[in-house]
């Protein structure tokens, strides 16, 4: 049973996640179901709403097989990543000597270490990879820093609730059951953009969207709850247009200078209904 308590410490994210929901929390805690058995995630990412929850079973799923490896390393040594971490310089040019090392060539605490300087110092915590799937953010500025190791070792004790998949979201959508709730938040669709690689390359475009609506179909059939963050999008208003809807506009902080910083719309779909409170004055 997931229950929510307040005044209760939880962990933080141990990741600078470009994307990430943490602005919208308030929003997701009152739309999240009150009770559920378990939650699903099949885009973690850096996990801001699977921290707040509180949830002792969870599927988080990523096709980003570094991530997922990074979090399995996270939550049995943290001590030894944070040391790691710790030991690295934070001049610019080690920042690259790191990034031009092929993860393969290093053993499991050296690539976790590894990805968590680089998204730490790198610009926006962006992950982008070239189509060769070789990380090539440049680095961030400003006060860029490692969390102390509580941040590590809290983070590891909340993985230790949760089963870790690199798979697509479709498998992860498929496991769920009657009494799970499953959150969704894929990147956007690109349509004709060209992919420049955020997320990692391919990682979900416009030919996705029909498999997506398809799996939290079936996921709905089966007594999942599902709440989905998503752009304002024709197909997915036409095809769960008996769900219900929340509008909203986000900041999207992808963009290197503030005055380029642009507010989007984005929606919040469910299968159940939920009320958004309105904003304390």
């Amino acid at each position: 049973m997931a229950i929510f308590k307040k005044r209760e410490k939880v962990a933080e994210p141990i990741l600078r996640w470009a994307g990430s929901k943490r602005k919208l929390l308030p929003l997701l805690i009152q739309a999240s179901p009150k009770n559920f058995q378990r939650y699903a995630e099949p885009f973690a990412g850096s996990g801001v709403l699977f921290l707040k929850l509180k949830t002792e079973n969870a599927l988080l799923g990523d096709l980003n097989s570094e991530l997922i490896e990074m979090y399995g390393t996270v939550r049995d040594h943290p001590r030894a990543v944070w040391n790691r971490v710790m030991a690295m310089t934070h001049e610019e040019a080690f920042y690259y000597e790191l990034r031009s090392q092929m993860p393969s060539s290093l053993k499991p605490l050296d690539r976790a270490a590894r990805f968590i300087y680089l998204n730490r110092f790198c610009f926006n915590g962006v992950y982008r990879t070239n189509q060769a799937g070789k990380f090539n953010v440049p680095r961030g500025s400003g006060k860029l820093s490692i969390p102390n190791f509580s941040v590590f070792s809290d983070f590891s004790k909340k993985l230790k609730q949760a089963q870790l998949s690199c798979t697509d979201f479709e498998e992860l959508v498929s496991r769920t059951v009657d009494g799970d709730f499953l959150y969704l938040d894929p990147p956007y669709a690109l349509g004709e953009k060209r992919d420049r690689g955020e997320y990692g390359a391919g990682s979900f475009r416009e030919s996705d969207e029909d498999r997506l609506i398809k799996s939290v179909l079936s996921a709905s059939t089966r007594g999942v709850k599902v709440l989905l963050s998503y752009s304002p999008s024709e197909v997915i208003q036409k095809r769960l247009s008996s769900w219900n809807f929340y509008n909203l506009s986000v900041t999207r902080s992808v963009a290197g200078f503030a005055g380029q910083r642009r507010k989007a719309d984005e929606i919040l779909v469910s299968n159940y209904k939920w009320t958004a409170s309105e904003p304390k004055t």
